[in-house]
């Protein structure tokens, strides 16, 4: 379509599973790896094969006579890292629960056990076309599934878990098996219904995202939602402002970029004027639908002290003057904001697509590149009412480039205001990031190779139940990160489900001291940083390979870029709805 912007889900950047290494082979203890996916290998005394991995055919929605098998993941300690595993976690690698009663999953959910949703339906009673899924337990609380045939030989008799379809119908998908042998959790069979689901289990690493965005609607809108037959074509490194492809020499080393491209750009140097923002392709083929969806739409803004959506008719980077400082700091005011860029050879901001966008390179690739906008508003945090603090923000991330929400008894610009006063940061940091952080800055400035004490989040003793941030990690993705923080507790909320809650002061499970939040009148900071861009992506020493973070390797190696939208905040606002027995909080400590 001639002059169409279109938004592209791309990847989901991740790290990866090991496929079919196993100890003590070469390759198998990788720092990089969540652990070791199984098809073709012996898992308790049986050797799969490739062929084993359909186990039958399932649906992938609802319709009459079938069931729901819904999936429930463990609450045992055992079965996920917490924060000292430093292995990559997913959705995946947490042992499974999979169960037709619906009985059974509110009593699962009741007892901790994170709820999945749906994997399937299936047959909703037994006939000559289904046949038994089984699993039992082996080894050290090992939990398989398998069918008839020479498996259930080797198995024996175990639990008929639902009925799965013996050969292909309209509409159904295979029922695929994956073994998942993670490194920070029990192992186990999961079950996934359709070969894209089943790739993403097997592999992990970077797979196409099942989720789109669109921003900046103000009004009822229709939204047509397509299937392609190939990815978007890559169309440059979008920017809110252009600037040509440069070399930065440094001594005897040159680094080449590429150019900082408008969507106007990107527009001018199409043949039909189409954009594909996030176009991740490297094959500048135009894609065809093959399925769509209309998806009708009515926003709908909350009531905010202050509240951003950053609309793209209005030029939020005309509203600032000439900065003040140099590029190891430089400062931008403007009537309403503070913006920061700190060792940054470039640094581009404003409202594109109904978002506020940052794009910039670290000076180098070599330095602590960073950047900050703070509204002159200012919150309040009080003992019996909360701070709301709300973000939209994209989360891929490693440990040398991530985004940050910072919330300081501080003036802004608040980065060189840290050692005066007390600051919180969350922050989704590390390759795939399995946590929200929380760190306090009492005191102290911040970097991102001088970090302050880290808070815990859940409690031990039990694996929480609630998402993982980098299973949602997408260029173009967002999620939702909602804080609320008085004197004495904070809770977080992700894509609007309880996340975590901590009890304040809190003692720090890295340095052992007790930390107190800031407290009355704050700013809300936020931010993102990155760090030696030149090194990132790398893992245990030495760069990632493969798929994961292809991307992001190819064409934003040395660059970054962050978008945010719908910042606000509140203040003397009540606590969100929590259950503090699914949901307990942490830390506590007087």
């Amino acid at each position: 379509m001639t002059d169409a912007i279109y938004r592209c889900a791309g990847d989901r950047a991740g790290l990866y599973m090991l496929e079919d290494i196993v100890s003590p082979e070469d390759g198998w203890n990788d720092n990089a790896a969540g652990g070791v996916t199984i098809l073709h290998n012996d898992v308790a005394g049986f050797v799969r094969a490739d062929d084993n991995a359909t186990l039958g055919w399932v649906y992938p929605e609802a319709g009459d006579d079938r069931l729901p098998v819904f999936v429930l993941g463990s609450p045992d300690p055992a079965g996920e890292g917490g924060p000292g595993c430093g292995r990559p976690a997913f959705q995946s690698t947490r042992p499974k629960r999979y169960t037709t009663d619906e009985t059974v999953q509110g009593e699962l959910v009741a007892a901790g056990w994170r709820d999945d949703g749906i994997a399937f339906w299936v047959p909703a009673a037994a006939s000559d076309a289904t046949a038994p899924v089984y699993e039992g337990d082996f080894g050290d609380a090992m939990t398989l599934r398998w069918v008839d045939g020479p498996e259930a030989d080797v198995r024996g008799a175990g639990t008929t878990i639902f009925h799965a379809l013996r050969e292909q119908s309209d509409g159904a998908l295979p029922l695929m098996r994956v073994h998942v042998a993670p490194y920070c959790s029990r192992a186990h069979d999961e079950l996934v219904a359709g070969t894209a689901r089943f790739a993403k289990v097997r592999s992990e690493g970077d797979q196409p995202l099942t989720a789109v965005r669109w921003s900046g609607i103000t009004e009822d809108t229709v939204l047509v939602v397509e299937a392609l037959d190939h990815g978007c074509p890559y169309q440059g490194n979008l920017s809110p402002q252009h600037r040509d492809a440069f070399e930065e020499v440094f001594g005897e080393y040159t680094l080449e970029y590429e150019a900082y491209s408008t969507l106007d750009d990107m527009r001018a140097a199409s043949p039909t004027g189409e954009v594909f923002v996030n176009g991740q392709s490297d094959e500048q083929v135009l894609p065809k639908a093959i399925a769509r969806s209309f998806v009708h739409v009515s926003p709908s803004l909350p009531t905010m002290d202050f509240h951003a959506t950053f609309p793209a008719s209005e030029d939020l980077r005309a509203s600032f003057g000439e900065p003040t400082g140099n590029e190891y700091g430089l400062h931008f005011v403007s009537p309403e904001y503070q913006v920061s860029s700190y060792a940054n050879s470039n640094v581009f901001f404003g409202t594109m697509l109904g978002e506020l966008w940052f794009a910039y390179n670290d000076i180098a690739a070599d330095v602590n590149g960073k950047v900050r906008i703070t509204p002159n508003q200012r919150g309040e945090i009080a003992a019996d009412t909360f701070l709301h603090v709300t973000t939209e923000i994209d989360v891929v991330s490693t440990d040398r480039r991530y985004p940050q929400i910072l919330i300081s008894d501080q003036e802004a610009p608040v980065q060189d205001n840290l050692a005066a006063g007390t600051t919180i940061i969350v922050q989704p940091k590390d390759l795939t990031p399995t946590h929200l952080q929380v760190q306090i800055c009492d005191h102290r400035t911040w970097d991102v190779n001088d970090q302050c004490p880290r808070l815990p989040t859940f409690v031990q003793g039990v694996a929480p139940p609630v998402g993982l941030p980098g299973e949602r990690s997408g260029t173009d993705n967002a999620i939702g990160i909602d804080i609320y923080l008085s004197s004495s507790r904070l809770y977080m909320l992700l894509d609007g489900a309880p996340y975590a809650c901590v009890d304040l002061p809190a003692t720090s499970f890295e340095d052992g001291a007790i930390y107190a939040p800031p407290t009355g009148s704050v700013s809300v900071t936020w931010g993102d940083v990155l760090y030696h861009s030149g090194v990132d992506f790398g893992s245990g020493g030495g760069p990632i390979t493969g798929n994961s973070y292809l991307f992001h390797r190819t064409h934003m190696q040395k660059t970054t870029r962050r978008h945010f939208d719908n910042l606000g905040f509140s203040s003397g606002v009540a606590a969100p709805e929590w259950d503090e027995t699914r949901y307990p909080c942490a830390g506590g400590d007087a």
